[in-house]
């Protein structure tokens, strides 16, 4: 379960990165008050996103295969 998790959020947040990244690189310039309201709520969930990969992976990395 844990490993989903992980790999779910890890793909999740790999995908919003970009989004952001973009974002700044492309449009900052033409962003408007809803516009940075968009950007800061995006950037929120990337934290969340970090914050579980950060707690579920000490059990990808600690188990043997």
């Amino acid at each position: 379960m844990k490993k989903s998790f992980f790999y779910i959020s890890l793909f999740l947040s790999l995908i919003l990165g970009y989004h952001i990244i973009k974002i700044l690189i492309v449009d900052l310039e033409r962003l408007t008050d809803y516009g940075f309201g968009y950007l800061t709520g995006k950037v929120i969930l990337l934290m969340i996103l970090l914050t579980v990969i950060f707690f579920t992976r000490k059990s990808i990395f600690s188990t043997r295969s």
